[in-house]
């Protein structure tokens, strides 16, 4: 009893430390808006929400990329003013509550995936309050702690209200079927798909058709510079770097073939990871190997296609976490090094850009450099873990060790 209280502190006292941490990251960035001005991406949320106060109409009227759902993420800091540092403070403080609330959920299980994840945000320094992504990044990691528990109906719910808010907690959904039936798997699978439908359809009704747009803004676009596509061109003559979409994209000779073949890949590499941890998982706690599966599968999904922002490496961050915790990692040190590592490659190019118009030739060096790293991580993900929690019927409380 003494042992499991002293655990208790222990993970209380880790909790607090990186409570205070992500606060103090979180005032930083917002006496930098004081000084400096919000930041672009804020900016662009803040001129959204004034749009809808003006009377604009959704899609209709203006281009938004994002399901109608996360249209509310935007609105809630414009109600209390429209003055754009108290905006960005009030948005980043926003962002901070769902921080500290994926913190929460994380301590439940354990320290481990407590720490993991709480070290990794803060590596990301301001990227994660100025965007929005905290939010579904907070329902998938509610389903994922959910799902450990047994609560497996009420991650459906969590997976797809994420769905709803940003599409990609949905790529986490087949893994609902791990170690079930195929009537419990339809089924969980109806609810979740029921909750993003209803997500998106309150949207249609609202705003008209133009609310599906989101599906398909991204499809005639360019490779964004950040991904690998982009990547790939900017080491081959004749790559051109234009602005469009709202952001920096590379075109060239075979801009069109690279993108297109990307697409497919990242739905293959999706798959890919969902069927291997499926297979490798048929003899271990379902819950815990559907976990994983949605870590690789959110991973896959977040940097294999043609669109890859700088924040998208936090989407599989907790759910990696939650793997580590539960022994779904074969090498979890160098798959945590890795990671740690693209994620300070990913600030640093964040916090450079300008390089793009100034040194294209450094700012692809970087790019390079930190596309390399995401390349074996996914394998790391890959990889058998040891069968150390074979036939386990509960979650592990993840204080046992890294392995």
């Amino acid at each position: 009893m003494f042992e499991k209280a002293g655990l208790e502190a222990r993970r209380t006292l880790l909790l607090l430390i990186l409570v205070l941490s992500h606060t103090a990251v979180f005032a930083a960035v917002a006496l930098l808006a004081v000084l400096n001005g919000p930041a672009f991406q804020v900016e662009i949320f803040r001129d959204y929400a004034n749009r809808i106060f003006e009377g604009s109409v959704l899609y209709a009227d203006f281009l938004y990329e994002y399901p109608p759902l996360s249209l509310f993420i935007l609105l809630l800091p414009r109600l209390f003013t429209s003055e754009p540092v108290g905006y960005a403070v009030l948005f980043g403080a926003e962002m901070l509550v769902f921080d500290i609330i994926i913190l929460f959920l994380l301590s439940r299980i354990g320290t481990k995936p407590l720490l993991l994840y709480g070290v990794g945000i803060l590596l990301f320094w301001r990227l994660p309050y100025i965007r929005h992504d905290l939010v579904p990044v907070a329902a998938a990691t509610a389903g994922a702690v959910l799902l450990l528990r047994g609560r497996t109906l009420w991650a459906a719910v969590l997976w797809g209200v994420g769905g709803a808010l940003k599409l990609y907690p949905m790529v986490a959904v087949p893994a609902l079927a791990f170690g079930t039936s195929l009537r419990q798997t339809l089924w969980r699978w109806s609810v979740a798909g029921t909750v993003f439908a209803a997500g998106i359809l309150w949207g249609i009704v609202a705003f008209g058709p133009e609310a599906l747009h989101f599906l398909n803004y991204h499809s005639d676009r360019p490779a964004m510079i950040e991904s690998l596509p982009s990547n790939i061109l900017l080491l081959l003559p004749g790559a051109e770097v234009v602005h469009s979409f709202g952001s920096f994209n590379t075109v060239g000779p075979l801009g069109g073939p690279i993108a297109g073949f990307f697409e497919t890949f990242q739905i293959a590499a999706t798959l890919l990871a969902l069927a291997v941890v499926w297979y490798q998982g048929r003899r271990r706690d379902p819950r815990a190997t559907a976990v994983r599966g949605a870590a690789a599968a959110t991973f896959a999904f977040a940097v294999f296609g043609k669109v890859l922002s700088p924040h998208f490496l936090f989407w599989p961050l907790p759910l990696v976490a939650l793997a580590a915790a539960t022994g779904g990692l074969r090498f979890p040190r160098a798959t945590w090094a890795l990671y740690f590592a693209a994620i300070l490659a990913t600030t640093a190019i964040n916090e450079q850009y300008w390089t793009i118009a100034e040194n294209l030739p450094y700012f692809t060096a970087m790019l390079t450099a930190r596309n390399l790293l995401l390349l074996p991580l996914f394998v790391l993900l890959l990889l058998p873990p040891h069968e150390q929690q074979k036939d386990r019927g509960h979650a592990p409380a993840g204080d046992e060790g890294v392995g």
